[in-house]
């Protein structure tokens, strides 16, 4: 309460906040109630006892002790971090799945911070020896190699449904929904990239077309031509203004 103080004394505009762990069992005593919003560390299938079903009654009692703030997952995932519980990437898929359809349901959820992106070292880590003890909370290991999950991070994380992609006269017609949902946001400057491979994987053709803001909700279809008869599969990607893909489909021809 003090720090809080202190804090809003320095910048009063600025939102403060208190990652919690405690907040499962007394929530209308914990601490994070002090703050401007509320923030959950949330291991239901991990550290904690429990589910899905578990994971909604929670934040149904969280929404109850503080029905005016909104509520933050500031860490959620699966950790293999003991005997019982070896290194499962599918258990990680199947908990980010899972927990991501509860959240989703909540309005008064206004964000989530999966943990983590990467294994890590430290000294206390369960995998490993001397300099290389680590943690595998990870999507990727420790020098950056891909977990079957980091493409599942990426979906879920990803601000548009899955993509609708049809052949029409001749073209491509591409539909793009953005995100209404966990995560929402205006995607500005997005483009969609297409290429057309050919036989062995040689890629023929490549097109860019410009994505038109799109709100939370909104929906538009682009039109894509790619005129090569030899092509044997064209691959669609949504790119943010960075060049990164949010999203990937693949059509055979």
């Amino acid at each position: 309460k003090r720090m809080y103080e202190e804090a809003k004394k320095l910048d009063p505009r600025r939102p403060c906040s208190y990652a919690s762990h405690s907040l499962f069992t007394t929530p209308e005593k914990d601490a994070a109630g002090l703050m401007d919003f509320i923030e959950w560390n949330e291991y239901y299938q991990s550290w904690q006892k429990g589910g899905p079903a578990e994971l909604k009654a929670t934040l149904e009692q969280l929404h109850r002790a503080f029905p005016d703030k909104p509520v933050v997952i500031s860490e959620y995932g699966y950790c293999a971090c003991t005997a019982d519980r070896p290194e499962a990437d599918e258990m990680r898929i199947n908990v980010l799945e899972g927990h991501d359809r509860v959240f989703r349901e909540a309005p008064y959820v206004a964000g989530l911070i999966f943990f983590c992106y990467n294994d890590y070292r430290t000294q206390i880590g369960d995998k490993g020896k001397g300099a290389l003890r680590q943690r595998v909370h990870g999507v990727v290991d420790l020098y950056g190699n891909r977990k079957p999950s980091w493409d599942e991070l990426r979906r879920e994380s990803s601000p548009i449904l899955p993509l609708e992609c049809s052949r029409q006269n001749g073209r491509w017609v591409v539909r793009i929904t953005a995100r209404k949902d966990m995560p929402a946001y205006s995607l500005d400057d997005y483009c969609l990239r297409a290429v057309g491979y050919g036989p062995a994987g040689i890629p023929y053709a490549r097109r860019r077309v410009p994505v038109p803001r799109l709100r939370p909700g909104e929906t538009h279809e682009l039109s894509v031509a790619l005129n090569f008869e030899s092509l044997e599969k064209v691959v669609f990607d949504v790119l943010r203004p960075t060049g990164f893909s949010i999203w990937t489909t693949e059509k055979k021809l």
